[in-house]
């Protein structure tokens, strides 16, 4: 084999093993399949605002495959608790329109593929990246200001037995939607490097 061969296949070799690149940054092979789901998702919400099927589809088979491979049974129930977590998570959420289903199953292949707990913590993440999003987007138009009055009037007139809170604020509804893939995926990434 010539040299160059022998390097390459042994860098990758290594790489695999955990002592090249991927597991200097700490991503198993299960990690990085999930990262490129993610891509794929995000890219694909960016540009006609749905997350296919088949792709969480080859996500849950991935997933659920990687888990039973390596843990067996253990690594199935692992598997089928963080699908339940996900999905469980945002059903509410999706019920009242405030969440596609895609994005939906998105949570729950994410908790397929790293368990209900990180499932769980990943939900947390893409909240405050949700928020963060929003809060640049109504900066973007200008609509900062006039969101924060109107949800301060709702909150004071929701006290003051005036109006309910949902009826004050659906009265002045901002317009602000965004693909949420993206928060999800950052919220995802986000628990890669922290741990709690």
């Amino acid at each position: 084999m010539p040299l160059f061969l022998e390097g390459v296949t042994g860098f990758i070799h290594n790489s695999l093993e955990g002592d090249g690149i991927i597991g200097i940054l700490g991503f198993s092979l299960n990690d990085i399949a999930l990262l490129l789901l993610l891509s794929v998702a995000v890219i694909s919400d960016q540009r006609e605002r749905r997350i296919p099927n088949i792709l969480i589809l080859v996500g849950l088979v991935l997933g659920l495959g990687w888990n039973i491979y390596s843990s067996g049974v253990s690594g199935l129930w692992f598997s089928l608790q963080g699908l339940a977590a996900g999905i469980a998570l945002l059903f509410i959420p999706f019920v009242f329109g405030g969440m596609g289903a895609g994005d939906v199953k998105l949570l729950g292949m994410i908790g397929a593929f790293n368990g209900a707990e990180f499932a769980f913590h990943t939900f947390i993440a893409m909240a405050l990246w949700g928020a963060l999003i929003a809060v640049v987007l109504l900066i973007k138009g200008g609509q900062l200001g006039k969101t924060l009055r109107r949800l301060w009037m709702g909150i004071l007139f929701h006290f003051c037995k005036v109006q309910k809170l949902q009826e004050s604020i659906a009265t002045g509804n901002s317009g602000i939607c965004f693909p949420y893939a993206l928060a999800i995926a950052l919220g995802a990434v986000s628990m890669f490097f922290v741990k709690w």
